[in-house]
């Protein structure tokens, strides 16, 4: 089977947009979204002057992230090595979106699930080139198989002076570069203004590199199309919602099981509100979805390498769980309760965690690798649930009063982890990437 890739000669491009117009037309791409662009970096002053015009597309990568982590599998890479994406199993998650460090999948309006440029997998099938390669006046776009050594591509990959984007991610990827400025190859080198127009007037992207007054020959972003924002204020919701929910259910069972107390709030009172949490947090997370209505298709079309799989059936088994313990603590189960113990133990600190390893799939994301992630997760939930319960414990019907000075005290230890965590992440520790970097700067 062949193994397609690209080669983008960029002493070639002119900045057309043809490829652009081209890959529209063959796949019907709605206005003010984009398979392929071309991205334009400018540098100097006038007269001296000087513009780069960089094409990005889907890179096709060996060890795809959009693939890893797509719940359902409509994401899959062919024979021919070409990454694909079948939108009648895509649940509009953009997990995708968050995975891809080359900012190269979006959400099409039109069908609300996720596009991206899959080499025109359709033309390749019937010989034909892509149609961005097709139309290119200067023929600075060269396809073909990298694993064919008579082939055009396969003698540039190996003979050329060559670069790839963000190489540092371990993807692998398959479009290769010639001639490439490195202030239009990594993102983090050009300033962009604080407005500019790409179908609409946006402003500069937290976190994006700022220009310096002092120094105004500097690289700059003359013309690109940035996508939205995948995950904002629902992923916030969401961690908000969940951690109640397993922060108090796992304090509930730790006070029943190794202080001794079953009073209401650790057996009914305390379970209970994190049952409604939970409910809250499985809304949260089907509503927040492009394609609601598609929701089981996480449980039916699962991809094991996904922690958002991971997490659906975490979550599930914590509902269980909880409702379970629930019910022991209104008749009075106490066996019922011991068996329950170590289960639901195990599975808040789960419901907990995965998210951390999720975080560590989004690539896209630098301020989300490393292990840590998921050890702050607990600290946050067993300081939230610590917070809930203390202000049910003020109700007297829960009979909880004597748990408030424990509550009290792990309230204070959780803070205190977390607040670590923040200062050693923002404050302590040096930034691997230049991306991570301008995300502290911008926290800070």
């Amino acid at each position: 089977m062949p193994n397609y890739g690209f080669a983008i000669d960029l002493r070639k491009c002119i900045g057309c947009h043809a490829c652009t117009i081209a890959c529209k037309a063959e796949h019907q791409i709605p206005i003010g979204v984009n398979r392929c662009w071309v991205k334009t970096v400018e540098k100097g002053t006038f007269p001296h002057t000087q513009r780069f015009f960089f094409p990005v597309l889907c890179n096709q990568c060996d060890e795809a992230p959009c693939v890893r982590i797509c719940p359902t599998r409509a994401l899959f890479r062919r024979g021919d090595g070409i990454v694909d994406l079948y939108g009648d199993a895509c649940i509009g998650c953009r997990a995708c979106m968050v995975a891809c460090p080359y900012d190269q999948l979006f959400i099409d309006p039109n069908t609300h699930t996720a596009e991206k440029c899959n080499f025109c997998a359709n033309r390749v099938e019937n010989q034909l080139l892509p149609a961005c390669v097709s139309v290119c006046p200067t023929e600075c776009r060269i396809f073909g198989d990298l694993d064919d050594p008579a082939s055009e591509v396969a003698r540039i990959a190996g003979h050329e002076a060559i670069a790839v984007r963000k190489p540092e991610k371990g993807t692998l990827p398959k479009v290769i570069y010639i001639g490439a400025e490195e202030s239009a190859i990594q993102p983090e080198i050009a300033a962009r203004p604080f407005i500019y127009k790409e179908g609409q007037v946006l402003l500069r992207p937290l976190g994006s590199p700022a220009p310096d007054p002092s120094r105004p020959g500097d690289p700059r972003v003359d013309y690109d199309t940035p996508h939205a924002k995948p995950w904002g204020l629902d992923m916030a919701l969401y961690l908000l919602t969940k951690g109640i929910a397993t922060g108090t259910m796992l304090l509930c069972v730790v006070l029943a099981a190794f202080f001794g107390d079953r009073s209401a709030l650790t057996t009914v009172v305390g379970p209970a509100i994190s049952l409604v949490f939970l409910t809250g947090t499985a809304i949260l997370l089907v509503f927040d979805l492009e394609r609601p209505e598609r929701f089981y298709y996480i449980l039916i079309r699962p991809n094991w390498r996904s922690w958002m799989v991971w997490g659906a059936y975490f979550l599930t088994a914590q509902g269980f769980l909880t409702a379970g313990w629930i019910a022991a603590g209104l008749f009075g189960f106490d066996r019922a309760l011991a068996w329950l113990m170590w289960p639901a133990i195990v599975s808040s600190l789960l419901a907990t965690c995965y998210t951390g390893f999720l975080f560590a799939q989004g690539l896209a994301r630098d301020l989300w690798q490393g292990p840590h992630a998921s050890i702050d997760l607990v600290a946050q939930a067993v300081a939230e649930g610590a917070a809930i319960l203390l202000l049910a414990a003020l109700v007297p019907a829960a009979g909880g009063r004597a748990l408030v000075p424990p509550l009290g005290i792990i309230l204070v230890w959780a803070m205190l982890i977390h607040l670590a965590f923040i200062v050693f992440e923002n404050l302590l520790t040096p930034s691997p990437t230049r991306h991570h970097e301008l995300a502290v700067a911008a926290i800070r």
